[in-house]
């Protein structure tokens, strides 16, 4: 049978299934089997995610065009097809977010729940909105005159802003930038707020006294927010981050959003940030929606929310963690299960006179983080501690500089990775000595050692002390902190080095069993066209291949005589699907990994492929895959255009059946 050849009609575009998943987080807005205020909270994540798209995902395809670069990607667009596609697709989501916003102000109205406009309020509510805004508002607020002598300021990315045209010749504009110091939803009474913007609107006069207005808009600038670090050429990895996260504020403009204002308006800001009309966004509903989170944390009302779960705490955990992780291997489901044996091992190994040292990687661990304190006391009771943290995890570059000074502060030998490579492997090893020598206790997992995203971030954690995977991880980690080179390993695969080749010859070996074969495959993200090309010959074998994909998939499944065999699945619901797990029916042979089946992770990162040999751990592994493929509730099926369909009947929601499941499959 011949091959296919990688015609770019096989592909879906990247930037545009990106898109389809954050329609996919929108459509939660309006599911009505979530409570209200999570479907406000799903706006929220909507427009945060949208966001960072631009910044990063949107700035990179503009500095190609700007560089004449006019290769097309693998699905055929070039950089200049791909931004037109992205601006009308953008669009068209922003134009079914505003009708979702305003479906859901109408109905928090009728839950007791009130988001006015300034001109709506009460007027006793209107008098005390009043003494707010002179008491609070207006002593914090800095008004900018843009004038021959006052230039047109340089505004943050992402900052608020209220622009006020003038009718005076002298004076045509105004800035007011909104400030972040203050709640972005004024509390009035219960249940009664009024956008901030709304009460600077209605007393902009007092800002720019002595001033005919003609109109008021507000608006937002994003800019370029990717770091460029040439890492060979810097002395101090450290340092240039941070230098490049000063930049960052600054970086070039790449889209405005605006709401109200002339048209005249619209081209004075135009000009100023060097922008074309397809990066301008006119919206009908209020800027910035990313604050809704405050709302949602905000308001105390319980019934609109989804029910509190508690993690299940694992028995065995109870007594002695590493009693438990010697006796047998444990495989963990977060945040079904609790992250905080994972917590409590390197807890109670900072406190164990016989633990001699300890080693974990950091990429992503959040603002309070109880492992760091405890990597951190452990070096302080005289132990060998080292802490591989990642500079250049993307948005977070700023806390792990943070943890990264007051590490080395208490005597942490502090890592920053392999120069060229992000480090994003989640690896921790407890060295300890024990009556028959040193033992290696070792937890791999899928996502990061962060205790708030492990509850709402679905994860799977492997914890062992079987020697072979402690020698693997011992090697990985010499050749991250001391000179990189392909380490010879026995369990794990890693990239850049072998993972991939691991994948696409496990992929090989199940289409020789033809229409016997089966791969289920879990992750985040299905871009590499290598591996789509080995899943497409697979189908065509006869192979049945099931893939949970939650965000991008760049496969075209259901295909006559490519890819009819292969059927892709997301799952978006009040959990982050973020686990990595493969199952190929050949051997039997199951895995988990830090790594999604993208270039990115397979050349550019250092990824763990890790087989699960455990019985037990791969029985519990492969009942979550089955769980997870009989979603009809919070599941969509991708179809070969790149759209996504829900199921008719959705009886069947595989993150509440969870909840309820790790408590009967304990390990």
């Amino acid at each position: 049978m011949e091959s296919v050849k990688p015609d770019p009609k096989l592909f879906i575009n990247r930037e545009l299934s990106w898109l389809e998943f954050n329609r996919r987080v929108l459509e939660e807005s309006e599911d009505e089997l979530n409570p209200l205020l999570e479907r406000l909270k799903f706006v929220a994540i909507f427009f945060t995610n949208l966001d960072e798209f631009f910044m990063i995902r949107v700035a990179g395809l503009k500095k190609q065009v700007e560089a004449g670069i006019n290769r097309p990607s693998f699905d055929g667009l070039t950089p200049k097809e791909q931004l037109k596609k992205i601006s009308r697709k953008t669009r068209e989501l922003l134009k079914q977010s505003e009708g979702d916003y305003s479906t859901l102000v109408k109905l928090l109205k009728e839950k007791g729940i009130k988001l006015f406009k300034y001109r709506e309020l009460p007027q006793k509510l209107r008098k005390k909105a009043d003494r707010y805004f002179e008491e609070f508002v207006f002593p914090v607020l800095t008004p900018l005159a843009v004038d021959l002598t006052h230039p047109f300021p340089h505004l943050p990315s992402l900052s608020f802003n209220i622009i006020v045209e003038m009718l005076s010749e002298e004076l045509r504009f105004g800035i007011i930038p909104i400030p972040k110091v203050l709640p972005r939803f004024v509390r009035l009474d219960e249940g009664v707020y009024v956008y901030l913007e709304e009460l600077i609107v209605n007393h902009v006069e007092e800002l720019f006294p002595q001033q005919k207005i003609r109109k008021t808009a507000t608006f937002r600038v994003t800019r370029d927010a990717d770091i460029v670090i040439q890492e060979d050429e810097a002395d101090d990895l450290l340092e240039e981050v941070e230098k490049g996260l000063r930049k960052r504020r600054f970086g070039r403009p790449v889209r405005l959003e605006i709401n109200g204002g002339s048209d005249f308006v619209i081209s004075y800001l135009k000009d100023e940030l060097e922008l074309q009309d397809d990066d301008i966004y006119r919206m009908k509903i209020p800027l910035n929606l990313s604050d809704l989170w405050e709302l949602y944390r905000e308001v105390d009302r319980p019934d609109l929310k989804f029910p509190p779960y508690v993690p299940y705490y694992p028995p065995q955990f109870e007594v002695d963690v590493f009693s438990a992780v010697k006796r047998r291997d444990t495989v963990l489901f977060h945040p079904y299960e609790s992250f905080d044996p994972i917590v409590e091992l390197v807890e109670e190994a900072a406190e164990d006179p016989n633990v001699l040292a300890i080693k974990q990687t950091l990429y992503r661990v959040g603002k309070n983080s109880p492992i760091v304190e405890a990597l951190s006391r452990a070096a302080q009771n005289g132990k060998e501690v080292t802490a591989v943290v990642e500079l250049k995890a993307r948005f977070d570059e700023e806390s792990n500089i943070v943890w990264a000074k007051r590490l080395e502060e208490d005597g942490v030998h502090v890592v920053y990775g392999v120069p060229g490579l992000k480090t994003h492997a989640k690896l921790l090893m407890i060295v300890r000595r024990e009556e028959n020598g040193i033992k290696r206790y070792v937890h791999l997992g899928t996502g990061n050692y962060n205790v708030e995203t492990a509850r709402i971030y679905s994860d799977v954690s492997f914890l062992t002390a079987d020697e072979r995977v402690g020698e693997d991880v011992s090697r990985i980690f010499n050749v991250i902190t001391g000179y990189f080179h392909p380490p010879k390993l026995k369990e794990l695969s890693i990239s850049p080095v072998s993972l991939k080749d691991r994948i696409l010859s496990l992929i090989r070996e199940e289409a020789e069993l033809g229409k016997e074969g089966r791969i289920v495959a879990k992750m985040n993200s299905l871009v590499d066209p290598e591996v789509i090309m080995e899943l497409y010959r697979a189908s065509q074998r006869g192979v049945r291949i099931e893939l949970l994909v939650r965000g991008i998939c760049c496969l075209r499944p259901g295909i006559e005589g490519l890819s009819e065999n292969i059927r892709v699945i997301s799952i978006v619901g009040k959990y982050l699907e973020h686990a990595r797990i493969f199952y190929f029916k050949r051997g039997d042979r199951l895995f988990i990994s830090s790594a999604d089946w993208m270039p990115r992770n397979f050349h550019r990162r250092v990824e763990t492929l890790v087989p699960i040999r455990d019985e037990r751990c791969k029985e519990k592994l492969k009942e979550i895959l089955e769980i997870q493929l009989r979603d009809t509730a919070k599941a969509r099926i991708l179809q070969s255009d790149g759209t996504y369909k829900r199921y008719e009947k959705r009886d069947f929601n595989s993150q509440e059946y969870l909840e309820k499941w790790v408590r009967e499959f304990s390990l």
